[in-house]
């Protein structure tokens, strides 16, 4: 089974976020460090750029073994959020027909899929909260009154 819109999207960010962080691991540097440098008019003129103290704290922050680290965790959600693969029998089997489900979510109470679609697992759509200004997000994907904070992408 090849996976479904939701799953697809987040694969693609993650690999994107990884790729990132690839890019700069090879600088081989004991340690991650950063300063983020902001025009400064108030200085002397001589003196263009200050650093920025809390943009290179966050800059800081995005080490890239964190960011490998974030990778990881997500495509281990995104195994356990997983759609339902279909085994055995189709008379012996009742989940045979609804193939599609998320596995991770389980089943209520009363014996029904939590979801009956894998882009609805409200765990994968929350891992793609922070991609909603993504050109390939689906607006069907937004957990409702949950609105994230706007962030720009470029288009390729």
């Amino acid at each position: 089974m090849t996976p479904t819109g939701l799953t697809e999207f987040l694969l693609a960010r993650i690999a994107e976020d990884e790729s990132a962080a690839r890019a700069v691991t090879d600088i081989d540097a004991d340690e991650w460090s950063v300063d983020v440098m902001a025009p400064s008019p108030a200085l002397h003129p001589l003196v263009t750029y200050a650093t920025d103290k809390y943009r290179t704290q966050l800059a800081q922050q995005q080490d890239p073994a964190r960011v490998l680290a974030d990778c990881d965790a997500k495509r281990l959600i995104l195994a356990i959020h997983g759609a339902s693969i279909p085994t055995g029998d189709p008379v012996y089997s009742p989940s045979w027909s609804s193939d599609d489900w998320c596995v991770g979510c389980g089943y209520e109470n009363n014996g029904e899929h939590v979801t009956e679609h894998i882009d609805d697992c409200p765990i994968l759509r929350a891992l793609a909260l922070p991609f909603a200004t993504h050109p390939d997000f689906r607006e069907e994907w937004n957990l409702g009154s949950i609105r994230p904070r706007a962030r720009t992408f470029p288009t390729a």
